[in-house]
């Protein structure tokens, strides 16, 4: 089952926004999506240990503890921080994603 989403950036005085979809890789189970977004597409593997929560994007090689799934600020920051490859554009659609199936 395919979701769908709506992701806003701001860069100064400019503003987009543009839908992405989530989809389950495996029915019935909250950890592996493949999101599509603003022309781009990621496998991305959510995890939990004793400590947080975990984002793991295998075709990227990136692996990263999260806040929350909901914390779109921190998680943003983080990751645009720690993976500059990424597009800012990439990092919000990844990050709405997140803070989209945090109540899986």
């Amino acid at each position: 089952m395919e979701f769908t989403y709506l992701c806003k950036w701001h860069a100064g005085t400019t503003a987009e926004s543009w839908i992405g979809t989530i989809c389950p890789l495996m029915p019935f189970d909250c950890t592996d999506y493949e999101i599509t977004s603003h022309g781009s597409c990621f496998h991305l593997v959510i995890g939990e240990h004793c400590y947080s929560k975990y984002i793991y994007i295998p075709t990227w090689n990136i692996a990263m503890d999260i806040s929350s799934m909901e914390d779109r600020f921190w998680n943003q920051e983080h990751l645009m921080r720690n993976h500059p490859e990424l597009s800012p554009v990439d990092v919000i659609s990844i990050v709405e994603a997140l803070a989209e199936k945090h109540t899986c």
